[in-house]
């Protein structure tokens, strides 16, 4: 800006007129910005109250990835901050409809305050929303996971950290998934509300279990030779379909079977333990590994 153009400036600024049409434009923007942001912070509200159930999981997901607890991000800090972002945008509104009767707005030092009122409201709102709006999309979209345990070994280790898609995903054969075990697991029997699993059968597969002792015998899938299983575990996935004994059966739907590539003793508390998992609880699908850093990438299955 050249030193014409300033005085021009200090010269308009002394007009009733200039500074009367700023206030205006000063105050609408006062006025009706906040409101398009609460009308933004509106739909997002009602977007994910009505997935509530879902948002807690990915909030408490989301917070453990990426500070080791599921409640510092959880849902609560999540909605915390959009009453406080549309409280902010409700009190400004109305402080500039009120402020804006009774103000001259001929008066310079009305302009330079609301300028000042703006500035600092826009700076704040921007912040909260932006952060508001990254969550929901990291929740929503593309969700960081952490990987605790030895359950998914050699595949993945204890510490990883990867990336889910969970919008519109559909199970399939051999998908590494993540789901929430709170309904399977008693609280002392897991280290994380979330297990990472890889999905070894779905609906309408034909799983057939062929005794090879009183004791053991082994899992197929659709003829595939899975893994070799205790007949008390094969009892186990019976039971949570609340079937009766049989050798050979079918998938229902809305069911997977999960295991875990560390299929040694011990090594993963999986659908042996507690059966088949119901479809819903599942968070989504691991796309790949982003951390390590010299890990980047999706790992061809390594079964222990």
């Amino acid at each position: 800006m050249n030193k014409r153009q300033k005085n021009k400036i200090k010269d308009d600024m002394t007009h009733e007129v200039y500074i009367e049409e700023n206030n205006e434009f000063i105050f609408k923007k006062l006025i009706f910005n906040p409101l398009l942001r609460i009308l933004g912070m509106l739909v997002l509200l009602i977007f994910s109250l009505v997935n509530s159930h879902r948002v807690v999981k990915l909030a408490a997901l989301t917070s453990n990835a990426i500070f080791s607890s599921e409640k510092i991000l959880g849902h609560i800090t999540y909605y915390s901050l959009m009453g406080i972002t549309i409280g902010i945008c409700i009190l400004v509104s109305l402080f500039a409809l009120i402020y804006k009767y009774s103000a001259d707005l001929k008066d310079i030092v009305v302009l330079r305050r609301a300028y000042q009122i703006y500035t600092v409201y826009d700076f704040i709102v921007f912040i909260l929303s932006t952060f508001l709006c990254l969550f929901f999309v990291i929740m929503i979209l593309i969700t960081p996971c952490n990987i605790s345990g030895s359950s998914m070994e050699n595949t993945y280790q204890d510490g990883d950290r990867v990336l889910l898609w969970n919008i519109g995903y559909s199970p399939k054969d051999g998908d590494v998934i993540v789901f929430d075990s709170a309904k399977y697991t008693d609280t002392y029997e897991r280290e994380s509300r979330f297990y990472i699993k890889r999905i070894a059968a779905k609906e309408k597969d034909i799983i057939t279990y062929v005794p090879i002792s009183l004791v053991e015998g082994n899992l197929f899938v659709n003829n595939t030779y899975v893994e070799k299983i205790r007949r008390t575990e094969y009892n186990v996935m019976l039971s949570s379909l609340e079937y009766s004994y049989t050798l050979k059966f079918s998938v229902p739907k809305d069911k997977i079977l999960v295991l875990g590539d560390n299929r040694e003793p011990g090594g993963s508390r999986d659908s042996r333990a507690f059966g088949f998992i119901d479809e819903e609880e599942v968070i989504g699908k691991v796309l790949f590994r982003f951390y390590p850093f010299t890990k980047i990438g999706n790992p061809s299955p390594e079964y222990r």
